[in-house]
C-alpha cells in the first residue's frame, strides 16, 4: 500500500465532507487505520481529532488545516486517477 495516496484519500475525503467512511472503505484494519489519522494529525494536516482511549473516537469533528490543503494541492496530478471511495483500493496499491 502506497501511504502517501492513501493519505492524500483520506485528505480529499475530509475536504469534501465526507465524515463517515471508515477503515472497511479504505481495506485496513481499525490499527492500520488509526495510524493514518494519527499522522495527519500529528503532522497537522487535519485538526479537531477525537481521541477515547487511545483511539480514534470519532471523525465528524475533523477539519482539514491549511498544510493539508497545501498537501492536497501539491499532489493535485492523483485528483485525475482518484473517484473516491468506490476505487479507493485500487489507488492506494
Amino acid at each position: 500500500m502506497k501511504k502517501d495516496k492513501l493519505r492524500y484519500a483520506i485528505l480529499k475525503e475530509f475536504e469534501s465532507g465526507n465524515k463517515s467512511f471508515n477503515q472497511d472503505n479504505l481495506g485496513l484494519s481499525k490499527d492500520e487505520f488509526d495510524e493514518q489519522i494519527r499522522f495527519l494529525h500529528r503532522e497537522k494536516y487535519i485538526d479537531g481529532v477525537m481521541y477515547a482511549d487511545d483511539q480514534v473516537y470519532t471523525l465528524q469533528t475533523i477539519v482539514v488545516t491549511e498544510k493539508g490543503e497545501q498537501y492536497i494541492s501539491e499532489n493535485s496530478t492523483w485528483a485525475k486517477v482518484y473517484r473516491g471511495l468506490k476505487e479507493i483500493k485500487d489507488f492506494i496499491k
